[in-house]
């Protein structure tokens, strides 16, 4: 029975604006100009103050498989909440701010409240909130102007290379990212993000279906979510209370 701490590290490798979307053909423009297109995807992040959804979520360590249900409340910019649900019964919470990550599990007894820098400790990148947001949400988490620009399968696709290889794809249509990926060959680590599916709720476009593959120090992991019953500006609280007398949780 180890749901609760899969769940608690599925809740880390997830971790990695206003404007309307452009619409585009389905197929990729061989002339189109890398700041229309950038200047599109940066139109095309979602607008909202607050959102909730519930998330189908399977964990893959190639050891162990697991799945449980996410239920995911955000008010933009400000907290991110999550609560596991495992078998009918909430096994564990999490709660981030800009500054603060919090979480705690219950089938353990254990809890870890520390500063924000624990996510980008986690992925082996600098990563602010709202690009975790982006990162949710299938925006591309950094700005896009510096990579190198072409089209590849049919895709508007940005590059770097170097030490840190980086790649974010963009489809034609409405120019939402379907692959991000941070690479460290040197040192044998990915983070590996694709958005196969998207979905329009209330004129917004966001994903359907998320697939994440990880390699963290010699750590495979792979994860998959599906977005359903997603509401926008909704009245919602986020309830959360650390709980005394746990253990604290080693990552």
């Amino acid at each position: 029975m180890r749901y609760l701490k899969y769940a608690s590290i599925v809740l880390f490798i997830l971790l990695a604006s206003c404007g309307g979307t452009q619409r585009a053909a389905n197929d990729a423009t061989a002339a189109a100009k890398r700041s229309k297109v950038v200047k599109s995807h940066n139109a095309a992040r979602t607008d909202f103050e607050t959102m909730k959804a519930r998330l189908s979520m399977s964990y893959d360590n190639s050891k162990n498989t697991r799945s449980f249900t996410v239920n995911l409340r955000m008010e933009k910019g400000k907290k991110i909440w999550m609560s596991v649900t495992v078998l009918g019964f909430t096994g564990a919470k999490v709660y981030i701010t800009p500054d603060r990550v919090q979480f705690y599990e219950k089938l353990h007894r254990r809890s870890f409240d520390g500063d924000f820098s624990l996510i980008s400790d986690f992925l082996g990148e600098e990563i602010t909130f709202e690009q975790l947001e982006d990162l949710l949400l299938g925006q591309a988490v950094e700005p896009l102007d510096n990579k190198d620009f072409k089209i590849v399968d049919n895709e508007y696709q940005f590059k770097q290379e170097g030490i840190v290889t980086k790649l974010f794809s963009l489809r034609p249509s409405d120019f939402k990212v379907s692959e991000q990926s941070i690479a460290k060959p040197s040192e044998n680590s990915f983070l590996k993000v694709n958005y196969t599916e998207y979905q329009v709720v209330d004129g917004r476009i966001i994903p359907t279906e998320v697939k994440i593959d990880a390699n963290q120090r010699d750590r495979v992991s792979k994860v998959e979510m599906e977005f359903k019953n997603v509401e926008f500006n909704q009245s919602m609280t986020f309830p959360f209370s650390m709980p005394s007398g746990y253990s604290e949780f080693k990552l």
